[in-house]
Order: structure tokens, then C-alpha cells, then sequence
């Protein structure tokens, strides 16, 4: 091949990062070749087959083509890639004005001289082929990379959305809950109660309610004072608690007084809880004051068959509670009404 006229196709200079830093000759019109681009971006389809041609004719006139190949230059250039396969970066086939290669590079170099252009064309499709399959490796890995990632945001979500749904659960049981007995609140003890009385009407049931205070009890606070008679109202609080049934709803409807729901229970069978409420209240409590007796009175009412609303039959309730404190307290009385 006539170094000077045969297929130069492309010419160019690089440093040593393969960097090009000079077009001499673009013979073959390809893309991306300009100055300070680095070989590797000759990616494009139509450039890497221009390229291909380029070195199957240059094949067939005899041209030597080697992996590296040393240009002598004025000192800025000191070697300069020639492939003639895909490598992992892209294709960066380049062509030398010139076979200007010395013996010593050719020995250095590895040569793929022998091959006929049909080789060199299933060589370079091969590796192709083996970018394209380096490529869809590394998506796949990086698609699976994003999906375990995934996959462990789901499971932190998961997590925090569990905690977050607990701490929820917390937050609406502490709105219904008195903080000191751990009773229902007043809020708490309509929401179970009006419950109640909605599932008493529609299948024609008794509803019981008691109401009961401690009698005297500011005096406690005032002689001895709060802390004692928190310890008071825990110790009341959790005696009640221990003589109702599971199924009965007990709160502490404001200050000293608390209130109790009896499911399906009459009047009279009523009235005996609340006497036994009585009896346990009356028993001395231990308190770092030494013991103290409390006595509580109570107030019963029961639903009749005009009763609708929880309300109508606590007012009921707490009417007869102020029959019993007026007539002498630590008793129980009936609603009248």
C-alpha cells in the first residue's frame, strides 16, 4: 500500500489520556472526531461502520494494523491507539497517515496481519456483540441494584409505617385513657358507652349505670394533700376495677367521681354491685400518711323502655347519687325517676 495516496481514511494526533488534540484528515467523515473528544466517542452506528470498511480495505491493500502504535511527533505525542475491535469504552478504531511503524513496534505490538477481511469483519462484530452484552450486563446489574435498593425502602417503609401506625394506636388509646387510674376518661367512657347503649336498644337489653364519689374526699387533699389523694383515687380506681366484670364499662367521669355501665343487668342486680363497690371503698387504704378510710355513695338507674340516649340515663344515675350523699352519704340509692 502507498503510504501517501493508498486508504488514510482518518488521520489525527493524541496525547497520552487519548485525547485528541489534532485532526490532520477526516477522510471518512465520522462522528465525534474534533479535538479535545477522547477516541472512545466514536460510538455512533454510521461511524463505526465507516470505520469497519476503512479497515477491511486497508486489510485487503496490505496496510499493518496493531493495538499501539508509536508516532513520531515533536515530543507531545508519544503513542496513539489503533484498534481494530470494540473495546469496553466504545470502538476507537483510528487510522495513521502513513504505515509509518517501525520494526521494533511492529514485534512490540500485537498483529493481526494474516486475516482476510471476512475475519476481520466477524472479529470486529464479535466484539461488538460483546460490548452490547458488557452493556446489558451492567443494566441488568444496575437494575438490580436499584431493585434490592428498593426492596429495602419498602421494608424500611414497612417498618416505620408499622411504628407509625403503633405510636397512632398510643396517641387515640391515651385520648380515651385517665392518666392516673388508667380507667377511661370521661371522652372515652361516652365512646364505650354510647357503643353500649346503641347495641341495649337494638336488641331490647337492660343497661344498668352507677355513679359514685368519695365522700369528703377534698378534705383529703387539703390535710394531706394531692399526692395522697391521687394515691386515694388509684387505690379506689383499682379495687372497683377488680370487683367488675370484664364486660363492664368503668371510668373516671371527672375528679372524685366515676361512673360504671352493667351491661344486661337490672336494677335490682344493679343495686348489689354497687353495694359491693361499697364495701370494697370502705376497707383502709395505705398511704405513706399512714392508713386512711374513704366511704363512697352511689347512685343506680337502669333503662326503660322510653330511655334513648346514655345521657338520659346518667342524669338518672347521678340524681339518685345526690340522694345518697343527702341522706347521710357512704350508701346507695335508686333512681326514682
Amino acid at each position: 500500500m502507498d503510504p501517501e495516496n493508498k486508504p488514510t481514511g482518518i488521520a489525527l494526533l493524541c496525547d497520552e489520556q487519548a485525547i485528541i488534540r489534532e485532526v490532520i484528515r477526516d477522510g471518512l467523515g465520522l462522528k465525534g472526531l474534533a479535538p479535545g473528544e477522547p477516541l472512545g466517542q466514536l460510538v455512533d452506528a454510521a461511524s463505526r461502520l465507516k470505520l469497519l470498511n476503512f479497515l477491511v480495505e486497508a486489510r485487503e491493500e496490505g496496510a499493518a494494523l496493531c493495538w499501539e502504535v508509536n508516532v513520531p511527533g515533536d515530543g507531545k505525542v508519544t503513542t496513539l491507539r489503533l484498534s481494530g475491535v470494540a473495546c469496553n469504552e466504545g470502538l476507537t478504531i483510528v487510522g495513521v497517515r502513513a504505515p509509518a511503524y517501525s520494526q521494533e513496534t511492529r514485534r512490540e505490538a500485537p498483529e493481526i496481519e494474516g486475516q482476510d477481511a471476512n475475519a476481520l469483519r466477524a472479529a470486529v462484530k464479535g466484539q461488538m456483540d460483546h460490548s452490547e452484552e458488557e452493556g446489558n450486563t451492567a443494566l441488568y446489574d444496575e437494575i438490580s441494584r436499584l431493585n434490592n435498593e428498593l426492596v429495602t425502602l419498602q421494608r424500611d417503609l414497612a417498618k416505620k409505617n408499622a411504628e407509625l401506625e403503633r405510636l397512632y394506636a398510643e396517641v387515640q388509646n391515651l385520648s380515651i385513657t385517665d392518666p392516673l387510674t388508667g380507667l377511661y376518661n370521661r371522652r372515652g367512657f361516652f365512646k364505650a358507652g354510647r357503643s353500649e347503649m346503641e347495641r341495649a336498644r337494638r336488641y331490647g337489653h337492660t343497661l344498668s349505670a352507677i355513679i359514685f364519689d368519695l365522700d369528703h374526699f377534698k378534705q383529703v387533699n387539703d390535710t394531706y394533700g394531692h399526692a395522697t389523694g391521687d394515691r386515694v383515687l388509684e387505690e379506689m380506681a383499682a379495687r372497683c376495677e377488680s370487683t367488675l366484670r370484664k364486660v363492664d364499662i368503668f371510668g373516671r367521669y371527672g375528679g372524685e367521681e366515676f361512673a360504671v355501665l352493667l351491661p344486661e343487668t337490672a336494677l335490682e342486680k344493679a343495686k348489689a354491685v354497687a353495694e359491693r363497690l361499697r364495701h370494697a371503698a370502705i376497707r383502709p387504704i395505705e398511704t405513706e400518711e399512714g392508713e386512711l378510710t374513704v366511704t363512697i355513695s352511689l347512685g343506680v338507674a337502669a333503662t326503660r323502655n322510653d330511655t334513648t340516649q346514655l345521657e338520659d340515663l346518667l342524669r338518672r344515675a347521678d340524681g339518685a347519687l345526690y340522694e345518697a350523699k343527702a341522706s347521710g352519704r357512704n350508701r346507695t340509692c335508686l333512681s326514682r325517676e
